[in-house]
C-alpha cells in the first residue's frame, strides 16, 4: 500500500502550562519514509500569522540546523520525534506553537 507522510503533536502536549522561568518541551511525532528531513517550528499568537523559530534535521540531514530565534529556543530531533525546547520561559511564550515536516529537502 502506499505510505502518507504525517506529522502532529504529541497528547500530552495538546496543551501545556508552565510557570515562569521554567523550560518547556514540545513534542511533535512524525512519520515518514525519506530519509532527507527537516523539522520546522513555528510560533503563533491570536490574530498572526505563525512567525518562523528553527528547523533542525533528521536522518540523512542531521547536523542542518538554522535557529535564528536565539538560546531561548532549541531543538532535538529522532527519527520519529521533533522536541522543540523552550527555556527560561516569558509570558510573551504563551502561544499556539506548530511542527512542520519538509521531506525531500536538498540542503
Amino acid at each position: 500500500g502506499s505510505f502518507a507522510d504525517k506529522i502532529g503533536p504529541r497528547d500530552e502536549d495538546a496543551n501545556v502550562v508552565r510557570k515562569e522561568t521554567n523550560t518547556v518541551t514540545l513534542k511533535c511525532s512524525y512519520e515518514t519514509n525519506s530519509e532527507n528531513i527537516l523539522l520546522y517550528w513555528y510560533k503563533q499568537y491570536s490574530h498572526s500569522p505563525p512567525q518562523f523559530l528553527l528547523y533542525k534535521g533528521a536522518k540523512s540531514l542531521s547536523g542542518n540546523d538554522y535557529n535564528p530565534s536565539g538560546s531561548g529556543f532549541s531543538a532535538e530531533t529522532t527519527s520519529n520525534v521533533s522536541k522543540l525546547i523552550i527555556k527560561d520561559l516569558q509570558i510573551s511564550d504563551s502561544a499556539l506553537y506548530h511542527c512542520a515536516l519538509r521531506v525531500g529537502a536538498a540542503q
